[in-house]
């Protein structure tokens, strides 16, 4: 019984939306997309959040879609609203995650005339979105009311597609935008056009499955030819069941060390006995780095984390197979012979089975293998002995607290890279996100509090640049009663900075460093935290941190552990880990 034509179009569009699969939906407030806000609350089969902020909203959305694996709708008004989500919407591209975005939009009579809030929406997102239309202003017909009905269908069919993605829709719409009832009841006749009363309007396969033995034969008889195949396991989040199983038998049958990022989601126990976890720590090594060249690699997923191993990947010399579940063209430094998109776990299945004999080097693998366990036990006691606080302590007090259910959400810069570094072999297998689509500071913490509306405990670890980039997120916690715990590391600015080049500028440049590139903040974090409504914690001796995480996990609400690093002891501590590395090789 929509009153006018705006709430019939608005109601008819979230009806579809919801039997296609779409569940949650970030909405912001805002007049223009009232018909839309009043038609996603009222509809029963899909939960809103609320934010005050729509960039917020966005990254929220996106948590929220890649810890569920579902499309989420993020819903929001005209003019600069819409702009802001388009950082959101740049990192879904680039990952792979499905949104929905809805953006009301002012009617053609008002563009580019000086209208307020009005600015041009057509193609926002650009390149960044795998479909973009305009549903032009709501017309009550039966063919207005199909057409709405078809567009919602596409839109999710676009955004779980092959790759996944961002789909938007502009929403053009009159006065009124109240509920007024200005056309009559007759309209509700119109708004039940559809196929069925429980049937999306338009049902849309999308094909995910692996290559034919046929066509990845040949990758598998270059593979059998190999004598020193390498496995390298970047930024991957695949919900295969069997896909760690795959991978380990592709492994076995090559006979070819496993490297895999914890961002992988493959660095865990089930992988086998040819997984290395510290591989950066043997690639600092020179001499073990030329004695341990593939001469095949096998890339599964997104390019490395690491500048030093995507460096020597590159030059190597090695032929490179890449193997994505994207449809984009995962190749940086143009080096691929094969790329192979579909299903990872089913296309190592069939590499496997399709191998003939492999002939690789007998010492290849346990070179490898004999590496990892000195390197392993030097990092592990290099850490242990480490009076200061650094992020060696933080990401191992992290592995120790975490209950086997939870998520860590992992944020970029020093982070990422201190949890690859770092992170303990004997942690529980948990999962691993991160926001390495295009690699961005921004949207942190409401990406980590929409992965815990997913209803999964998770574990948000980032630097202090990071989470004061989005603190405004932080208002969704208490707002919207979400859980989640934070690990900041205090380290006065962007430590990452210190293991650049920029660091080791000269001749005058140096003095410009720590304002231009560091950014110190010299901020309180406790009060500003404590300001949202939010628990806070501090530590500032190694001692202290794990205990404040297990009571941060304990707690009912939100909660934030905030490390004290100091940078110049963090430098240090790095530099004794990978000396010890090194000096632990060489014991061999």
């Amino acid at each position: 019984m929509a009153p006018n034509r705006n709430y019939l179009a608005m109601e008819v569009l979230v009806e579809e939306l919801v039997r296609s699969g779409v569940t949650d939906a970030c909405v912001s407030p805002g007049n223009r997309s009232a018909p839309l806000a009043f038609a996603l609350a009222r509809n029963s089969g899909v939960k809103v959040w609320t934010h005050v902020d729509e960039r917020s909203a966005g990254f929220f959305a996106l948590g929220l879609a890649r810890a569920t694996r579902r499309p989420v709708v993020v819903a929001c008004t005209s003019g600069t609203a819409a702009a802001n989500l388009l950082p959101a919407a740049v990192e879904a591209h680039h990952a792979g995650v499905a949104l929905i975005l809805l953006t009301a939009d002012r009617p053609p009579e008002l563009r580019e005339r000086s209208a307020g809030q009005t600015i041009d929406q057509l193609g926002l997102y650009g390149s960044h979105a795998r479909w973009s239309f305009d549903l032009g202003v709501p017309e009550p017909t039966e063919v207005g009311v199909r057409h709405v009905r078809a567009a919602a269908c596409r839109a999710v069919a676009e955004s779980v597609g092959l790759p996944a993605g961002v789909a938007h829709l502009n929403l053009p719409m009159r006065d009124p935008l109240d509920p007024s009832n200005e056309e009559g009841v007759a309209l509700a006749e119109v708004g039940a056009t559809a196929r069925d009363s429980e049937a999306r309007y338009t049902l849309v396969t999308v094909p995910n499955a692996g290559v034919s033995a046929d066509l990845l034969r040949p990758i598998a008889d270059r593979l059998a030819t190999a004598r020193r195949p390498l496995l390298y396991c970047g930024p991957l989040d695949s919900d295969a069941p069997n896909l760690v199983a795959a991978v380990r038998a592709l492994a076995q049958r090559l006979d070819a060390p496993l490297l895999a990022e914890p961002i992988s989601n493959l660095r865990r126990s089930e992988a086998g006995e040819r997984l290395v976890g510290s591989y950066e720590a043997l690639l600092r090594d020179d001499a073990f780095a030329a004695a341990s060249r593939p001469d095949v690699i096998v890339r599964l997923g997104a390019p490395p984390t690491s500048r030093t191993v995507a460096t020597w990947l590159d030059g190597c010399g090695a032929e490179l197979v890449v193997l994505d579940e994207g449809g984009g063209w995962p190749d940086p430094g143009c080096r691929a012979s094969h790329v192979v998109h579909g299903s990872i776990a089913e296309n190592c299945q069939t590499m496997a089975a399709a191998l003939r004999s492999v002939d690789s080097d007998a010492d290849w693998c346990e070179q490898w293998a004999a590496g990892e366990r000195r390197a392993a036990q030097a990092l592990a006691v290099s850490v242990e002995g480490e009076s200061a606080p650094f992020e060696g302590h933080i990401m191992r007090a992290i592995g120790a607290a975490l209950p086997s259910d939870a998520s860590v959400y992992v944020g970029n810069s020093l982070a990422v890279r201190d949890l690859d570094w770092f992170w303990p072999s004997d942690a529980p297998s948990v999962r691993v996100l991160a926001n390495r689509g295009a690699n961005g500071i921004d949207g942190f913490v409401s990406s980590v509090l929409g992965a815990a509306a997913g209803g999964m405990p998770v574990v948000g670890v980032c630097g202090d640049l990071s989470f004061f980039h989005d603190l405004g997120g932080l208002v969704a916690a208490q707002r919207l009663g979400v859980r989640a715990c934070f690990v900041v590391t205090n380290n006065g600015g962007g430590g990452i900075f210190d293991y650049l080049p920029s660091a080791r500028a000269e001749g005058g440049y140096e003095e410009h460093f720590e304002e231009l590139f560091v950014t110190p903040l010299g901020i309180e974090l406790g009060p500003l935290v404590a300001a949202h409504g939010v628990e806070f914690r501090r530590a500032e001796r190694v001692e202290q941190i794990r205990p404040a995480i297990e009571r941060a996990l304990a707690s009912a609400t939100t909660s934030v552990v905030e490390v004290v690093v100091d940078r110049a002891d963090s430098r240090a501590a790095h530099a004794r880990a990978w000396a010890a590395a090194r000096a632990g090789r060489a014991g061999e």
